[in-house]
């Protein structure tokens, strides 16, 4: 992968327990959106078994060409610690990009993104550029948290598909008793009662799912049991870090 120098130059909190850390773009650095990066920091005050390197897919727009976002739960890894405590300005190393976790380009055929968690990260760079280029893709988007404290970018999201008749945007929210706000939208699970109702006929679009590794596999089996067709089911999965 090509290596690009760059510093932190922003932090801060986008839900309950995640942040987002925003980095300079170098330039040279060219990608897609949907792809992901991977973040080395040369000096990190904590550490561990993981070390000081991890991969994120890249959440900020194609079109910004002056910084370069990350989000992630804070679950307290010497990584995300030293990324919380370090000083703005500090030189980190970008590795990238790399995935092919990207939006197809026949726009006759409808997408269908499903996001469990911090899995939201790559729909918002799609999201962005498909919003920023007019693309003609008819794009869904269901979103599942727990309740609305914990949802990244939600009102970002709510404002892109209003501003939008191509793309529909679906958070449910399957423990919205736990939450401070009022929340009248949807609370079920995704299953496949939940995609008929929303998607409709789920033989046609190309599905994306990402998300933590059990939630992505669950996912998959509930969209081809309901009836797509399993070449049609693209996956990413964010395994703990």
């Amino acid at each position: 992968m090509p290596r690009f120098a760059s510093t932190l130059k922003a932090r801060f909190e986008v839900a309950e327990r995640t942040m987002a850390f925003v980095f300079d773009r170098p330039g040279g650095l060219d990608f897609t959106a949907g792809q992901y990066a991977q973040l080395v920091l040369p000096d990190p005050p904590y550490t561990d078994a993981g070390g000081n390197r991890r991969t994120f897919s890249i959440a900020s727009g194609v079109h910004d060409t002056a910084a370069l976002q990350f989000a992630t739960r804070m679950t307290g890894s010497a990584m995300k610690r030293s990324l919380a405590e370090v000083a703005l300005g500090t030189p980190v190393e970008i590795l990238g990009p790399g995935g092919s976790f990207t939006l197809h380009e026949d726009a006759s055929a409808p997408a269908v993104f499903i996001a469990g968690g911090i899995g939201i990260t790559p729909f918002r760079s799609i999201l962005l550029d498909a919003v920023r280029r007019r693309l003609p893709h008819r794009i869904t988007l269901i979103y599942s948290n727990r309740n609305p404290e914990g949802a990244a970018f939600h009102e970002e999201l709510a404002r892109l598909a209003a501003a939008c008749p191509s793309i529909a945007y679906i958070p449910t929210m399957t423990q919205a008793d736990t939450s401070r706000r009022a929340w009248s939208g949807e609370r079920r699970y995704v299953n496949a009662d939940f995609l008929r109702d929303h998607v409709g006929d789920l033989t046609t679009p190309i599905f994306y799912l990402a998300g933590p590794p059990g939630l992505v596999e669950g996912l998959t089996k509930v969209v081809v049991e309901a009836g797509a067709d399993p070449s049609h089911v693209r996956v990413e999965e964010f395994v703990g870090y």
